[in-house]
């Protein structure tokens, strides 16, 4: 998942550009709902921000799975990082006649209207990372929980040399976002069973570079023997990087192990630089992958294979990319097969 902060006032924008084009009345999804192939067939794609180097890898991933279904066309639309125009951005695709629409959401409830208006023209949605609400059809996102336990296992061995319990500690996400939970849970479950490890702090970076660094601040001066640190994404763990430097760290004696979260850019520079052990890597290529399979289920009457049914969820893998493995996942990055 790539978080965002979401602006206000959100939900009220999408009824509103509901209502401007003609959408808002609109009956809710049943299970019977029959979806339609439209001539020519193509995709929409409501993307958070079209610079952004992960959702440039979700298009690559729908790009190269629409072929082989014979999607013929993809119409993009960039939110530019404004939820009010993704909202009528994507109501807008709906009108141009798409046949699936793919959206990674600013304001997962916001989707309300739009789920609505999909469904009247006989379109399934699909809910590509972030969050969702309402009355998808699909979610694909990141298997976090695993990415936790990743993360506590690289630790553990990393920790495993050396002599008595080991001070480990969490910079974690904002507590109400929805991936908090199970990266954070991911982690302390699986050091709980390991009589080494021991939990000392677990403190809100508030998702960012900044709030990285003075979260690591506080940790290291409450904790100086701190032996490693999990940060739940990747700004907050090139915050604690810095925080660490400035601390007198990346030494023998005072060398905390560092382990963020995402595959984003800053990080697997820091990694190249030797200053970052790790980093659990998404997949938003696969994700893009798992997206349109999920579509294309649907416009054939079937049900796509979902991780968790009842949340209508596919989990897609990520994995632990090390200074090892760095070489290799930074190939696939540049032939657009990762990011």
């Amino acid at each position: 998942m790539k978080i965002r902060q979401n602006g206000l006032g959100v939900a009220a924008a999408a009824v509103a550009a509901a209502a401007v084009l003609g959408l808002a009345a609109v009956p809710a999804h049943s299970a019977d709902t029959k979806f339609a192939k439209k001539s020519p067939l193509t995709i929409g794609y409501s993307i958070q921000s079209a610079q952004d180097p992960y959702w440039q890898g979700y298009v690559h991933g729908i790009q190269d799975e629409m072929k082989k279904y014979g999607f013929t066309k993809l119409l993009t639309q960039d939110s530019q990082a404004s939820p009010q125009k993704q909202v009528s951005g994507s109501l807008a695709l709906i009108n141009d006649g798409i046949s699936a629409l793919i959206i990674s959401p600013h304001e997962p409830t916001a989707l309300v209207a739009t789920e609505a208006a999909a469904h009247r023209a006989k379109i399934p949605m699909i809910v590509g990372d972030v969050g969702a609400a309402g009355d998808y059809d699909g979610f694909v996102l990141s298997d976090n929980y695993h990415g936790g336990e990743l993360a506590a296992q690289f630790i553990e061995k990393a920790l495993a040399g050396k002599d008595g319990v080991q001070e480990v500690a969490l910079i974690a996400l904002n507590p109400t976002t929805s991936v908090n939970g199970p990266r954070s849970e991911g982690f302390t479950k699986t050091v709980a069973k390991n009589p080494k490890i021991k939990v000392v702090a677990n403190i809100s970076g508030h998702q960012t570079l900044e709030g990285g660094f003075k979260a690591a601040q506080a940790i290291l001066a409450a904790n100086p023997k701190v032996a490693a640190i999990y940060c739940l994404n990747d700004s907050m763990a090139a915050g604690a990087e810095q925080a660490i430097e400035q601390a007198g760290g990346r030494n023998p004696l005072n060398n905390p192990v560092l382990v963020g979260f995402n595959g984003d850019p800053i990080a697997l520079k820091l990694m190249q630089d030797g200053k970052l052990a790790a980093d659990v890597a998404q997949n938003p290529y696969q994700q893009g992958i798992v997206a349109v399979d999920m579509a294309w289920a649907y416009l054939n009457g079937q049900t796509p294979a979902f991780t968790d049914a009842a949340k209508k969820t596919v989990n897609v893998p990520v994995e632990l990319v090390t200074p090892q493995s760095l070489p290799e996942f930074n190939e696939r990055v540049k032939a657009g097969k990762a990011y």
